[in-house]
């Protein structure tokens, strides 16, 4: 009897235990389903900041075509929002955050010295506005690099700078009026951007992206080859000459870089053409700037940009060392940038020079701080050649891309502006030393032997 009653026990203690047991697996499944959703969600958020910084569609439908130097009040508006997501998403990841700013002091300096710049700003309200706006862009950057590895974040920009892709095909071929360029440049495509070289140049880099994404999941090459396609096309239909140019230098890049990894053999005679191949260019550039201006169709003022140098450098002359403030120099009519459009006798929207531009606002102090920035993040990059696995390709090609792109269009240090966002990110990611990306190996630190072999 005892013995029965124990056995009978022991029955309904096994039940009561697999009734535990259950209970304990369907809370685990369903803190598994809320850690997907809770994923899902910061994908989400993620993906709708960085459209959001790409400036593509929104820009467009809400700028006056009358007056596209005014900014619209609900484009401005619409950024709060997209501040707060931002500081959400630090508050996350703030321990990593902070590593990151720990590594690359020279990037927090310039932007504290833009910010800086409103004791001794023309409109010291504007320059506090815009400063604050710096320093959320900076700051998503740096979420960016903390949250996500390298192939991560390669598949992140991959998959907005696509989206934004099919949108500007659908509405160039759909919705002609928005799509293409109406009153100057006429028949040129301008996708979901204001005007062709904005749209050129986002397509540029889309393309490395999705040969960048090619390369760390070679797997999705029914994807990535295809978009990649599109993205040159697009950049054809641009009909800008600096994003073709940024757009080549990006595929020869792309297969100079592969065969460095894949042929230890050929690396020197690599090296020597791509020295010969710069020095060559410069040569031409220098020596015979007609001939180079002719073959891609412009003139030696490419199109009005010289001129507007060597206006700006008359007013960079009034206040060489500190600037007139960040974010003043272009915003009141009658300000200093009067006398700029006054002897051009056009009303110019900026410096079309990323390195003046960065003159005007905060001086040569800010100037030589983003240099020193610049230069180390190139460094940290080509050192990638021997000790980086798959992210090679986006971390040399990307920082070539920002400096081409730099010479022709306001990038650095700009507010609300992706192409600042992806420059911080990836120069955060090699100041910190993030860990290669290898297919078929396992994450490593970074500093480690050489691979004798890459793939």
């Amino acid at each position: 009897m005892n013995v029965m009653s124990v056995q009978a026990s022991g029955g309904a203690f096994s039940a009561f235990g697999g009734g535990y047991g259950s209970r304990g697996g369907g809370v685990e499944a369903r803190n598994h389903a809320v850690g997907r959703a809770l994923r899902w969600i910061e994908g989400a958020i993620f993906f709708v900041l960085l459209f959001q910084f790409s400036t593509a569609l929104v820009t467009l439908l809400l700028t006056d075509p009358n007056n596209i130097d005014a900014q619209s009040l609900i484009g401005r508006l619409l950024w709060y929002p997209g501040y707060v997501l931002v500081l959400l998403l630090a508050v996350i990841n703030l321990p990593r955050i902070a590593r990151m700013a720990v590594f690359n002091p020279l990037l927090i300096v310039c932007v504290l010295w833009c910010g800086i710049s409103y004791f001794w700003s023309i409109e010291p309200q504007v320059t506090m506005r815009r400063s604050i706006a710096l320093l959320m862009t900076t700051l998503f950057g740096l979420v960016l690099a903390a949250r996500y590895d390298w192939d991560e974040l390669i598949l992140k920009l991959a998959t907005v700078f696509l989206v934004t892709a099919l949108i500007s095909l659908f509405l160039g071929i759909f919705i002609p009026e928005l799509g293409q360029m109406q009153e100057i440049h006429v028949g040129a495509w301008r996708g979901g951007w204001l005007e062709k070289n904005s749209f050129g140049t986002n397509m540029a880099k889309a393309l490395l992206l999705m040969m960048c994404a090619f390369a760390v999941r070679p797997s999705q090459w029914w994807i990535w080859v295809p978009a990649g396609l599109l993205c040159f096309a697009l950049v054809l239909l641009s009909t800008s000459k600096a994003a073709l140019l940024a757009a080549l230098v990006a595929i020869l890049g792309f297969f100079a870089i592969r065969l460095f990894r894949r042929f230890p053999v050929l690396r020197i005679p690599l090296m020597y053409s791509v020295v010969i191949g710069a020095t060559l260019f410069a040569f031409l550039i220098l020596f015979m700037p007609d001939m180079m201006f002719e073959l891609i169709g412009k003139e030696r003022t490419l199109t009005g940009r010289t001129d507007i140098w060597n206006a700006l450098a008359m007013a960079i002359k009034e206040h060489p060392v500190l600037g007139y403030g960040y974010g003043t120099f272009w915003g009141d009519p009658l300000g200093p940038s009067y006398w700029v459009r006054f002897s051009l006798e056009w009303g110019v929207p900026t410096a079309h020079n990323g390195w003046i531009e960065t003159w005007l606002s905060a001086g040569a102090v800010a100037v030589v701080l983003f240099a020193l920035l610049f230069l180390f993040t190139t460094l940290l990059a080509l050192d990638r050649l021997y000790r980086g696995g798959a992210e090679n390709y986006w971390v040399i090609l990307s920082t070539i891309l920002f400096f081409m792109i730099s010479l022709s269009e306001s990038t650095i240090l700009q507010q609300n502006d992706l192409s600042w966002v992806i420059f911080v990110a990836t120069s955060a990611k090699l100041f910190s030393f993030a860990p290669a990306f290898w297919r078929d190996k396992p994450r490593t630190p970074y500093f480690q032997p050489p691979q004798p072999r890459t793939t």
